[in-house]
């Protein structure tokens, strides 16, 4: 396909994770771009990248994509090239919404992986192809979801992501317990085995109830070997017991 306009500007996204997926990064997105802009003859004006920015963000809330569209306005680019569909978002009402936007500033939004039709039944493509970029992200997620669990099931202390559990530090894939947090812990099953209420122990501690709640019933504190356990499980199970006890008066 021959384009009649020449200058474009060129964005590339990936989310905290996306340098892994299926290989496609920054550095990859710039390689096709680069082929298909010298393949149909486009110069480059501008290029802007969002990088650790999830495909479900709104247009105002991207920085490289906003420095695009000024760009659009401020050269008069033609179009915004994206690598494909899931690099412009994984989020088809956004999707629409940015695409609408570069349209009313004048410019195009073109894909290197092809679909740059501009019949109905070509919108329409581009349309089913957001909604599959949406869809496997939501495929995506879950995956990752059940593989998390999955890990855990396995060994309640591996390390998942994220923040770790409080008493918890990450290390090497793992969780080992955090020397000062943990021995927070322990004092606050320490004074639940004294009989203190949840709601005592929250005050003392300057916490909300519901997080010395959490605590206390986090049983992967008693598990694992002795130097990998948070809270002995004598003194676990001794603080259920007094706590339980507590319920029935």
């Amino acid at each position: 396909m021959v384009y009649t306009l020449l200058l474009v500007v060129t964005y590339r996204r990936v989310s905290s994770d996306g340098q892994r997926e299926h290989g496609y990064g920054l550095d990859a997105q710039a390689t096709a771009l680069g082929e298909f802009t010298r393949r149909e003859g486009l110069t480059v004006v501008g290029t802007f990248a969002d990088p650790g920015v999830s495909g479900t963000t709104p247009l105002d809330d991207r920085p490289g994509l906003s420095a695009a569209l000024d760009a659009v306005l401020t050269t008069g680019a033609g179009a915004l090239v994206v690598a494909r569909h899931d690099r412009l978002a994984r989020d088809t009402l956004q999707a629409l919404l940015i695409e609408r936007s570069f349209t009313a500033a004048g410019a195009r939004v073109l894909y290197a992986d092809g679909g740059n039709g501009t019949t109905d039944a070509d919108c329409f493509t581009r349309t089913i192809l957001h909604a599959a970029a949406e869809q496997a992200k939501k495929e995506t997620v879950r995956r990752l979801a059940a593989g998390r669990t999955a890990k855990v099931a396995r060994d309640p202390r591996a390390y998942v992501g994220g923040r770790p559990p409080y008493g918890y530090q990450a290390h090497a894939g793992e969780l080992r317990p955090h020397p000062q947090e943990a021995a927070v812990v322990r004092s606050v099953f320490d004074l639940a085995r004294r009989g203190h209420s949840t709601r005592a122990i929250a005050a003392r501690m300057g916490w909300a109830p519901t997080k010395a709640a959490r605590i206390l019933a986090y049983a992967p504190y008693k598990q694992g070997p002795a130097g990998a356990r948070v809270v002995d499980p004598k003194l676990w199970n001794a603080a259920a017991r007094a706590r339980q006890g507590r319920l029935k008066r």
